[in-house]
């Protein structure tokens, strides 16, 4: 899998949980038709409490709100990956 970092505005920006929500359903919305197969993940802002959540991510199993679990500052990005 391969994982891009998502910019919202050209900037990296932190998020809160909903705020973070909000622009992965626009940035579906936005991809949606005629784009490769991508998938949009909510993940912690941290690195470290993102890379314990990749650690653990199952693509069957993920729900947006599952970030919530691993992030120490409840802060998120934005993720899109691809195969």
């Amino acid at each position: 899998m391969c994982i891009i970092q998502y910019y919202f505005n050209q900037l990296e920006i932190q998020m809160n949980y909903q705020e973070a929500l909000a622009e992965k359903q626009e940035s579906e919305k936005e991809m949606a038709g005629g784009q490769p197969p991508l998938k949009i993940i909510i993940v912690p802002e941290l690195t470290e409490d993102m890379k314990r959540f990749m650690e653990s991510y199952n693509e069957d199993l993920y729900t947006d709100d599952l970030c919530k679990l691993y992030s120490s500052n409840d802060e998120y990005t934005v993720l899109i990956t691809a195969d």
